[in-house]
C-alpha cells in the first residue's frame, strides 16, 4: 500500500556565469513530505493537522533557489529535495481536507490517524 504517485527528487541547478574563482560549490538540501497519513502515527492526535510542515524544508530550498536566481551570486548551488506524499491510497484524505457531508455542511478534516480515540 502506499500513495498512488511514485516519491520524485527535486534537482535544481544554479550555475553563475561567472564562477568565483575558488570554484566553490554548495549544496541545499530539504525534506518535502507533503502530506504523511499513511501507516501508524507516531505524532500526538492533537498535531496531526500541523503534519502539512513536514515540506517546510524543501520549501525553504526552493525559496532559497527563487532567491539565487535573482541575486546571482558567483558561487555554483545545487538543490536536493526528497518529495513524497505518504497516503495509503490515492482516495485518502489529507489533514486539512474539507468534507461536504449530504446534507450539505462541510467539516475540516484534522486527523487521519485511524488509531486515534
Amino acid at each position: 500500500m502506499g500513495s498512488s504517485e511514485p516519491p520524485a527528487l527535486i534537482v535544481l541547478r544554479y550555475r553563475p556565469a561567472q564562477p568565483a574563482p575558488d570554484g566553490g560549490h554548495l549544496a541545499l538540501v530539504g525534506k518535502g513530505v507533503t502530506f504523511d497519513s499513511g501507516g501508524v502515527s507516531i505524532k500526538p492526535s492533537e498535531g496531526m493537522d500541523k503534519m502539512k510542515y513536514d515540506m517546510a524544508g524543501g520549501a525553504a530550498v526552493l525559496g532559497a533557489m527563487r532567491a539565487l536566481a535573482e541575486l546571482r551570486p558567483s558561487v555554483a548551488v545545487t538543490a536536493l529535495v526528497p518529495a513524497v506524499e505518504n497516503m495509503p491510497g490515492g482516495r485518502a484524505q489529507r489533514p486539512g481536507d474539507i468534507v461536504t457531508t449530504l446534507s450539505g455542511k462541510t467539516v475540516e478534516v484534522l486527523n487521519t490517524d485511524a488509531e486515534a480515540g
